[in-house]
């Protein structure tokens, strides 16, 4: 970890919050079926058995990355266990993701960084009836994202390949209203902040926009004080790993920063 990342990480500590602090009933729910909860379905163990396998395979491959690259690797010639470890969303997030679109029931998804196809997995299968648009660079990983789904029997998966700057556009043509969207890649500010304007256009009232690796670097912090500032955004958590957008006309402007109560077990609302 990173001076920046450990600074960050302490500051963010510090500041957060837990369940026993959260007062908007909105906000209690999303933290009580969202975040706090430790239900399984059968579909988490099927797709962390395909995790396993990519874990176990030491193939490299030649990749094209368009974005900031790896923290960890510098190499465009990386085995697929090592892309698993580094660059694919781990268990609880993946985890989340799927409790998040299901909870608030989002059909039309779309994600930047399909990556080997674990994530995008837990996001299909939390409905099959969803339609999920997916982005990735390049055409290796893109074919062992579709080996994935197809394992998984997952049929409601479009992958688009190519520049984000290229197929984001395109994808959106099809899509009249965005109820969620996980933008996981490039990991620079000006890139991060246009590809939000854009999704943004096809947000709704009640559509969530989730923002990955927030402290990845001073640079995706910056991106994310400006998301949480502007003013469709009327609710943001911020979750260390991952940042969290609601645009609800109803809710009061908050930044909420969380952490699950056991990290914090002295945060019981007494004391603050």
């Amino acid at each position: 970890m990173n001076w920046f990342r450990f600074k960050s990480l302490l500051l963010f500590y510090f500041r957060a919050i837990t369940r026993y602090n959260v007062q908007s009933p909105f906000l209690y729910d999303f933290v009580t079926n969202v975040l706090d909860i430790t239900k399984t379905y059968y579909v988490f163990d099927k797709i962390e058995l395909e995790r396993n396998k990519l874990l176990c395979n030491f193939e490299k491959i030649e990749i094209t990355d368009f974005g900031a690259g790896s923290a960890q690797i510098k190499s465009n010639s990386r085995s697929i266990s090592k892309i698993v470890k580094n660059s694919v969303s781990k268990k609880s997030k993946c985890r989340l993701l799927f409790n998040l679109v299901l909870h608030y029931r989002l059909k039309n998804m779309i994600e930047l960084g399909t990556s080997l196809g674990i994530s995008s997995s837990y996001l299909a299968s939390s409905d099959p009836n969803c339609e999920l648009v997916t982005l990735e660079g390049d055409p290796s990983i893109i074919a062992f994202a579709n080996s994935v789904h197809n394992n998984l029997g997952i049929r409601n998966i479009k992958i688009f390949c190519g520049r984000f700057s290229d197929t984001l556009p395109e994808a959106l043509e099809d899509i009249n209203t965005l109820d969620f969207a996980f933008i996981d890649g490039h990991h620079l500010e000006v890139p991060t902040l246009e590809y939000f304007e854009l999704v943004l256009n096809k947000c709704h009232n009640n559509s969530v926009v989730i923002i990955d690796d927030i402290y990845w670097s001073k640079e995706m912090n910056q991106a994310w004080n400006v998301l949480i500032n502007r003013p469709e955004v009327t609710l943001s958590i911020d979750l260390f790993d991952i940042g969290i957008l609601f645009f609800r006309k109803e809710l009061s402007k908050q930044n909420i920063t969380y952490i699950p109560f056991q990290y914090k077990p002295w945060r019981i609302g007494l004391f603050g």
